[in-house]
């Protein structure tokens, strides 16, 4: 039977039930048989006798596959199978420098969620979450492998990801229920469309479980494992860790783990790693895009972008405070200001994720557990992503990022969305920035001006505009009256361009 292009193929093998140090003891190579296109991929032990190998095909047409190990009774199986092309877009990868699109070309606007410690809740909570992300529009979420510690953790997980030997932790030994958890997670989410970003390491053990004090050396074979047994699914994202700085290890066991994890994974998932208070060197070549927590860089115009200027990366902030109701200054948001943030980032050319910080019933938090969703501003953030799928081209970017008092953002005499804050003015005149590099708006140019109200979720026309003064920085319609706005509330105008 065919099998769907970028779809992940697992095939089974019974080997030794001597449990072996190495838990990805074989390779399969798999070969396209029309372009000669080799791909190998990591085998894993999957418990008892039983070992599965993962591949996800990226060409259509016939594939020949051979597996390779030092065991005899994994060494020398072979077969084939034929590749369609199905409904998978494939792996999310980075596009046009700042931004992100599928294998296939389909852009991709992450729209993110967190719950830290979602994977090791007990149902319905589990399968519960997906659903209310999915619902909400999310398209992103941000979860970690090993189980949270410290505050608002309510629940502790009795399933751990590895057996102890002489009271530590020993990766040789992973616990394969724990891992076909994890399996299922990353399945769920890829089922709802959503992109599972996984956190690999843990900065939030604080002695609890001791998984924070694993060696160097232990963590490649973590790494190595968890990597044979989730790279083949499309929708994967890396993360090393979350807020790393929080861990007692150098820059350079960092470095070296990054480094590790791009060249281990076949299919070359998107890589970051998220900081604290100290910023990591983004401009490392593992590092795919910016994955950055700063709680002002999105409260006013002008400062995420930096960002961008300095890594030249897709830059994604993954925690900008939540909306919430807890003291701690990252958790008390409302939800006008997280959505206001949210468009400040837009318009800076970034990406921002959401969470939440309201306590449940359980005295945790959302943004650890995962539940239903319970503020305002999800709705308004799955607005704001409709405004961005409908963007024909790669994403917005700041036009003229040198000196734009208005900050307008977007593709260069296509379509540009200028942000009006939280507090419009009464009326809005027509004016396009210019900026290098990119097409210049010409005079005779005609462009539809759409009202967008960030938080009641309209948009509303306000007519066409025809340029009849364009200047090297700036472009206008001196003959159009301005737009009246309801002055006071949160909007945005949109420009497009119509073409001849």
């Amino acid at each position: 039977m065919p099998h769907d292009l970028y779809r992940p193929l697992e095939l089974s093998f019974e080997g030794s039930a001597v449990i072996p140090a190495d838990r990805t003891p074989f390779t399969l190579r798999a070969r396209h048989e029309a372009s000669g296109v080799e791909r190998s991929i990591p085998g894993f032990w999957d418990g008892g006798s039983t070992y599965r190998a993962r591949f996800a095909p990226d060409l259509v047409g016939g594939w020949a596959w051979l597996t390779e190990s030092d065991d005899a009774a994994l060494s020398g199986a072979s077969g084939s199978f034929d590749v369609v092309s199905g409904d998978d877009h494939g792996p999310v990868r980075v596009a046009h420098r700042f931004h992100f699109a599928h294998a296939d070309g389909t852009p991709f606007r992450p729209l993110g969620a967190t719950a830290y410690n979602w994977l090791h809740q007990g149902e319905p909570l589990f399968s519960s979450t997906v659903d209310t992300i999915a619902e909400a529009g999310l398209n992103k979420f941000r979860f970690m492998v090993f189980p949270q510690g410290g505050g608002y953790i309510e629940h502790v997980p009795e399933l751990m990801p590895f057996e102890k030997t002489d009271g530590r932790w020993d990766v040789s030994r992973p616990v394969p229920e724990f891992f076909r958890r994890l399996d299922r997670a990353v399945e769920m989410l890829g089922e709802r469309g959503i992109q599972a970003d996984v956190l690999l390491y843990n900065a939030y053990d604080r002695g609890q479980f001791g998984l924070n004090e694993l060696t160097e050396d232990e963590d490649a074979v973590y790494l190595r494992y968890v990597v044979a047994r989730l790279a083949a699914y499309p929708h994967v994202w890396w993360s090393l860790c979350n807020e790393f700085d929080q861990l007692e290890r150098p820059d350079e066991r960092w470095d070296r783990t990054g480094a590790l994890l791009e060249q281990i994974d076949p299919y070359d998932h998107l890589r970051s790693i998220h900081n604290w208070i100290e910023l990591y060197d983004n401009n490392k070549p593992w590092v795919t895009h910016a994955s950055i927590q700063n709680g002002s860089a999105t409260t006013d115009f002008g400062r995420a972008n930096l960002y961008r200027d300095v890594y030249r990366k897709p830059v994604v902030l993954d925690e900008i405070k939540y909306e919430g109701d807890i003291p701690d200054r990252w958790g008390h948001l409302d939800a006008e200001e997280l959505v206001h943030q949210f468009w400040i980032t837009t318009v800076a050319g970034c990406y921002a994720s959401h969470g939440e910080s309201f306590v449940t019933e359980t005295g945790s938090l959302h943004m650890v557990e995962g539940g239903p969703l319970r503020g305002e501003s999800p709705a308004r953030l799955a607005f704001l992503r409709g405004i961005l799928e409908d963007v024909d081209g790669p994403g917005l970017d700041p036009i003229d990022k040198w000196d734009d008092p208005a900050y307008v953002a977007g593709v260069p005499r296509q379509v540009y969305v200028q942000y009006l804050g939280r507090s419009a003015p009464e009326s809005w005149e027509f004016r396009l920035p210019i900026g290098f590099p990119g097409e210049r708006p010409e005079q005779g140019d005609v462009f539809d001006v759409d009202v967008i109200d960030t938080w009641n979720m309209t948009i509303t026309p306000a007519g066409r505009f025809t340029l009849d003064d364009v200047r090297r920085n700036e472009a206008f319609a001196r003959a159009s009256e301005p737009v009246s706005l309801p002055a006071g509330e949160a909007l945005a105008v949109r420009i497009t361009r119509v073409e001849a």
